[in-house]
């Protein structure tokens, strides 16, 4: 059982090494996407005259960079035989304005928490202060308890959103900030090809040594 496990666990970490993302002469983290038909490439909506791309195009670029570090620059390598030089130009503003618009919802999104956490915060403190002049006046121990029950509920719902959601914010800002920055480069899917099988003969030879 053991054995297995190990044997499993050694052919995993084989694949994982072989989709190691490789680096263009930048230092960009490389991402090949191979496009035999473009006429899903943009969605049918967009908020103005820019087109965006569709869901299932950004669905597969981040799908590719899940595992890259925030803090990483892209470059986009499409490889096709079907994208003409005027519909290159668009798919690259298609792809930018979509991260643009997605980094502007983001930008939102983190100045609402952090009004959130201002008004959660304040309305905590003023329930602990209610409490300890409710428990010097009155002095009813199960009211006492609620009022402090309320008070860190807030404090916490404060803490959580100030901490916890505000980083996973801060991480998408950093990744849309790459994207926007991403490089594009079209080529030929022959290219590609040559590619996968230079590839191939690489970790062949690996193997045999």
């Amino acid at each position: 059982m053991i054995k297995n496990f190990r044997e499993m666990k050694k052919a995993a970490d084989c694949q994982m090494n072989a989709r190691r993302h490789k680096r263009d002469e930048e230092g960009r983290v490389v991402i090949q996407m191979n496009v035999k038909d473009d006429g899903n490439f943009l969605s049918e909506f967009s908020e103005n005259a820019t087109p965006v791309i569709s869901s299932e195009v950004a669905e597969f670029i981040e799908n590719e960079t899940n595992a890259v570090l925030p803090n990483e620059e892209f470059t986009l390598q499409i490889y096709n035989d079907c994208i003409d030089e005027k519909e290159e130009v668009t798919y690259k503003a298609a792809i930018k304005e979509y991260y643009m618009q997605k980094y502007i919802a983001n930008e939102q999104e983190i100045k609402r928490n952090r009004f959130a956490v201002f008004w959660l915060g304040l309305a905590g403190i003023l329930v602990l202060a209610a409490e300890i002049i409710f428990d010097r006046y009155i002095g009813n121990a199960i009211w006492t308890s609620v009022i402090d029950i309320i008070a860190w509920v807030l404090l916490w719902e404060a803490v959580d959103i100030g901490v916890l959601e505000t980083r996973v914010m801060s991480i998408k800002r950093k990744r849309y900030l790459a994207y926007l920055s991403m490089k594009v480069e079209y080529m030929p899917v022959e290219k590609s090809l040559k590619s996968e099988s230079k590839n191939y003969e690489e970790k062949n030879n690996n193997k045999k040594e």
